[in-house]
């Protein structure tokens, strides 16, 4: 399902016209990437959680030219399913 899919979804399940869904989904997507630039967790009940993970630097090795080279450390996005919706799904 992609985001028009869901606004059109939503758009039925709740009576509102599709760009008010539109315009809530745009909003609750800022609050999402604005939370975690901040550096908190988003925990969503039966769904999972979204957080920041810092990803140590390490020394890679390119196979072709057997080249090594460092990847420095970074922040990444993680997210970890809920185990009521991994029960749902498997």
């Amino acid at each position: 399902m992609n985001k028009t899919q869901l606004i059109k979804k939503l758009s039925n399940l709740t009576d509102q016209s599709e760009a008010k869904c539109k315009n809530i989904l745009s909003k609750l997507d800022n609050l999402i990437f604005d939370a975690l630039k901040k550096g908190e967790t988003i925990r969503i009940n039966n769904i999972g959680k979204f957080y920041v993970k810092r990803v140590c630097g390490r020394t890679l090795k390119n196979p072709k030219t057997r080249r090594s080279y460092y990847s420095r450390s970074k922040n990444i996005v993680a997210f970890k399913i809920s185990k009521a919706l991994r029960n749902s799904i498997i």
